[in-house]
């Protein structure tokens, strides 16, 4: 499992993601325990924490020509 975890981890570093994670009676405005994937990004709820991680728009760059 925690070879599993860290895989993901370095997987969504690498593409490109956006994290956040909200503690306390605000975390649970719409659900006490849940948890989502998709496309769109992966969300967890638990009470009074939810994290969430989405992926980001990144703009190709070009390398620059070694002299």
């Amino acid at each position: 499992m925690k070879t599993l975890v860290t895989l993901i981890a370095a997987t969504l570093l690498t593409m490109g993601c956006s994290s956040t994670v909200t503690l306390g009676p605000k975390a649970n405005k719409s659900q006490f325990v849940g948890a989502s994937a998709g496309q769109e990004g992966v969300s967890v709820t638990l009470p009074f924490v939810k994290g969430e991680v989405v992926p980001t728009e990144s703009t190709p760059t070009e390398a620059t020509p070694k002299e």
